[in-house]
């Protein structure tokens, strides 16, 4: 009986040995998972940019300024701006002469071809400022100007701002 009841007792014990180490690896899997989960779900937070985006980062501004272009009877041009990496953009024309002056402005595909594209000529007197946004999209941007009576010539400020 005495082997019986050890026989009894050690099936038991190796039963009960058993059912702690299931438990404590059952125990030990279901936190390390539950770590692992954790770790990948804020990690991946922190490291992986948004759905659609590049990240957190800064707009691009740009901006440049011709001062004192001086116009004439035949037509003069602002600098070309390169507007392919920008999402908006705009020029902003001052007359800081004493006669009016015509202005408008162009687009290119390729920074040879120029077109006003029906953009809309502006006359500006003597002081008077002007914003020029493009209605459509093409690679390059600039202002094109011309004395308004031939033979009275004025000077523009133009700038350029845009971001990206």
């Amino acid at each position: 009986m005495a082997g019986e009841n050890r026989g009894k007792n050690g099936e038991e014990d190796l039963y009960r040995a058993v059912l702690a180490c299931g438990l404590a690896g059952a125990f030990l899997t279901c936190l390390l998972g539950t770590f692992g989960i954790l770790a990948v779900f804020f990690f991946k937070r922190e490291l992986s940019p948004p759905q659609g985006g590049t990240g957190c980062t800064l707009p691009v501004y740009r901006s440049f300024l011709d001062r004192y272009l001086i116009t004439r009877d035949e037509d003069g041009f602002s600098t070309t701006a390169d507007v392919s990496r920008l999402r908006t953009f705009s020029f902003f024309v001052h007359n800081k002469g004493s006669h009016p002056v015509m202005v408008q402005l162009e687009m290119s595909p390729d920074g040879a071809t120029w077109n006003s594209f029906e953009e809309l000529p502006y006359v500006l007197a003597p002081g008077e400022k002007q914003l020029l946004v493009p209605q459509y999209f093409l690679r390059y941007a600039r202002i094109r100007f011309r004395n308004l009576v031939p033979g009275l010539s004025s000077f523009l400020d133009v700038w350029f701002q845009g971001q990206s």
